[in-house]
């Protein structure tokens, strides 16, 4: 009698699922995309301008060729005295542009976030410099100081605070603070943005507490508001600062009207020149490379004033 075959078949394997990806490398793949475009956008000029600043490279000269002349252009540049005006100036005017932008942009804010009639108004005056762009407002800015039929010096006749027209643009001293003004304008609203989120940000009640303890507004404003403005104020200095270091649309708009063009050159517009209207691109690319330098600086007097406020 024959016996049932017996199945020679080997019992099926369990089924492994796949262990899913911890937290730290699903962050890792998903930034990953966004990490390399930010590399190829700010690395790869970065690299290639360095490379450049190590090579002469002048259109108007083109028999030279581009030949490797290593740091050489870094030294002409430490002699060049146009440079340091220019830095000096980049320096004086950011310093200046920076201390004016939070004078008058915290007012700003704090007009912004106080109940009242003008409150919507003071809101729109908050908006308005920080939308226009700043080539138009160099040029409206430039126009309103005009010696001849400017806006600002009429009123000033009108009123009787001086007797004739002032020549803002073709006076040294006068170019710089109107040029200074019209940077604190349209900056001033990045500050009092900034400002109003951490007032926003604020609760009521400690306010209201220091009100019922019989403390006046500037009390409340200096030992309860201001403190808790930290974080806020720390990221607008060290936006501001970078951006009155790389400025360029303003000072190269009133330079193209005002004859004291070496008392409003900053860096940046030196860089532009040198590049676009001397076509020497490699001193221009050294001269990037300095601007990078300095703004990494500041960058890192931020980090240590953190750190330490930490």
């Amino acid at each position: 009698m024959a016996l049932p075959s017996q199945s020679t078949s080997l019992p099926a394997k369990p089924h492994r699922f796949r262990r899913e990806p911890s937290e730290g490398w699903l962050a890792v793949m998903l930034l990953a995309p966004a990490a390399l475009l930010l590399c190829g956008i700010l690395l790869f000029p970065m690299i290639t301008t360095l490379r450049d600043s190590l090579f002469v490279n002048k259109l108007t000269e083109p028999g030279l060729g581009t030949p490797f002349v290593g740091f050489q252009q870094y030294v002409q540049m430490f002699g060049d005295p146009r440079f340091g005006q220019a830095l000096r100036n980049t320096l004086f005017f950011g310093v200046l542009t920076v201390v004016g932008s939070f004078l008058v942009g915290i007012p700003m804010a704090l007009a912004a976030h106080t109940p009242s009639r003008l409150r919507g108004l003071a809101r729109v005056a908050l908006l308005l410099p920080w939308a226009m762009p700043p080539v138009i407002t160099g040029l409206i800015f430039a126009w309103l100081f005009n010696g001849q039929y400017g806006v600002f010096n009429d009123l000033l006749v009108r009123t009787g605070i001086i007797q004739e027209p002032l020549r803002w643009l073709s006076t040294p001293g006068l170019a710089v603070a109107a040029m200074v003004v019209t940077i604190v304008w349209k900056t001033s609203s990045f500050v009092a943005l900034i400002v109003l989120g951490g007032l926003q940000g604020i609760p009521r009640e400690l306010t209201e507490a220091a009100d019922v303890d019989g403390a006046t507004r500037v009390q409340s404003f200096f030992r309860i508001i201001l403190p808790m403005l930290a974080p806020s104020l720390a990221v607008a200095f060290i936006f501001r600062s970078i951006s009155a270091v790389q400025v360029f649309d303003i000072p190269y708009t009133f330079i193209q009207q005002a004859p004291a063009q070496g008392l409003l050159e900053t860096l940046g517009v030196y860089i532009y020149r040198t590049s676009i209207e001397f076509l020497d691109f490699g001193y221009a690319a050294t001269l990037s490379v300095a601007l990078f330098a300095v703004s990494l600086a500041v960058t890192a007097v931020y980090v240590r004033f953190v750190r330490g406020g930490d």
